[in-house]
């Protein structure tokens, strides 16, 4: 093992702790692991790229912060992530390499290092049409089918924690990140702090902010929060304040999504983020594989429709980084979505309508007014020839 000078220790004498990422950098978990560069920061841990040296394979490590390391609940949490991630093998969810503590405490999981980007960036860049958007949460619920198979609730499902990778043939594939608030139901211990409700405010379901019993239902809630958002630009619900916006998920009605999503966001969709929704979770679907094989549905009958749809762009497109956040919502009006080209001509008619304004349209005359009119003129102009020639007879 190996340490950079002022590493994770004070000055000589001192054996504390200090809370600096950056110190970290350079230094050798086991003679295995080199922390190359701080990725993120949160509160309970700190993710690096690293190396493998054994392979040179580049990796991600999180470590708990070096303050917390006598905190005993959250080394407890820790070891259950460590635990839930080492449970899991699954194409959809990032897999673990290694976990352990160095011989200077640090307490570290190493996995997979996920090349791509995050939902989020998918979603501000507005270059996936919608086909591919269901295809993204498709495979979600894949992941969702495999860790609820284990007793596994995840609790933090948001669009950060979920990664998209371009394969090279087109396809895109989808990983779920962070169990760090997963929850064990084999396990009755709380590791969760007196008062703290788990998860992201703007995601978590009703029932969990009442702080009652987690179930697979609750992450499907979460679920509809993010296809809600997805199809419409915006959160269902505002808070000016992390209670607020909890509080509107346990009572506020949830908004008209019809009047919000591009005219050919299927019915069956919309009626499944409403299913999603419910605040009770017995009115939801019963699990992540019944919501699959809905997508999958709703999806085959989507492109079997529309044969190349454009990147999808909602009507009202949220331009705001931290969409969860506790401040104030900055709706953006986008343009208008071009008509795909393969629409029928039904549809095309049915777009037209939708797009274009009615001070845009152009006056159309029927055919049988113009038809009148030209017989009108027709016998004017007879009239004033017959006219014209008995002038000239009498003259």
């Amino acid at each position: 093992m190996t340490t950079r000078p002022g590493g994770m220790y004070k000055q000589r004498g001192s054996t504390k702790p200090i809370d600096a990422p950056e110190t970290l950098v350079g230094r050798v978990l086991e003679g295995r692991f080199r922390l190359d560069r701080v990725l993120s920061s949160g509160g309970m841990g700190i993710i690096f790229i690293a190396t493998q040296l054994s392979v040179s394979r580049k990796i991600a490590i999180k470590i708990l912060r070096p303050t917390l390391s006598d905190e005993l609940d959250l080394m407890q949490r820790f070891n259950q992530e460590v635990e839930v991630v080492a449970s899991l093998a699954h194409p959809n969810i990032v897999s673990m390499i290694d976990a352990g503590r160095d011989a200077g405490g640090l307490m570290y999981l190493a996995m997979e290092f996920v090349e791509g980007e995050t939902f989020r960036e998918a979603l501000q860049a507005t270059r996936l049409p919608l086909g591919d958007l269901l295809q993204v949460y498709i495979q979600t619920c894949e992941a969702l089918i495999e860790a609820h198979a284990h007793g596994i609730i995840h609790r933090d499902l948001k669009f950060d924690n979920i990664m998209l990778q371009r394969r090279l043939d087109g396809r895109l594939h989808v990983k779920i990140l962070d169990f760090g608030v997963a929850k064990l139901l084999s396990r009755d211990m709380n590791l969760t702090r007196g008062g703290q409700v788990p998860g992201t405010p703007g995601i978590i379901a009703p029932e969990l902010v009442a702080q009652n019993s987690p179930s697979a239902r609750s992450d499907l809630y979460s679920l509809g929060v993010l296809l809600f958002t997805t199809l419409t630009g915006q959160p269902p619900f505002h808070g000016q304040n992390d209670l607020e916006l909890m509080r509107a998920h346990q009572f506020e009605e949830l908004p008209k999504i019809e009047e919000s999503v591009q005219h050919y966001v299927p019915e069956a969709l919309n009626q499944l983020v409403y299913e999603l929704l419910e605040k009770d979770p017995a009115k939801r679907p019963g699990d992540a594989m019944d919501v699959r094989n809905r997508l999958e549905t709703i999806r085959d009958r989507l492109l079997a429709q529309f044969a190349d749809l454009p990147a999808y762009v909602p009507p009202i497109f949220e331009d705001n980084n931290d969409i969860y956040g506790s401040g104030a919502f900055r709706l953006v009006p986008q343009r208008k979505l071009k008509t795909p080209p393969s629409l029928s001509e039904g549809a095309l008619e049915q777009s037209m309508e939708l797009q274009t304004s009615p001070d845009e349209r152009m006056l159309v005359v029927p055919t049988s007014v113009v038809t009148m009119l030209a017989l009108l003129l027709l016998v004017l102009i007879v009239s004033i020839v017959y006219m014209i020639g008995q002038l000239v007879q009498r003259g």
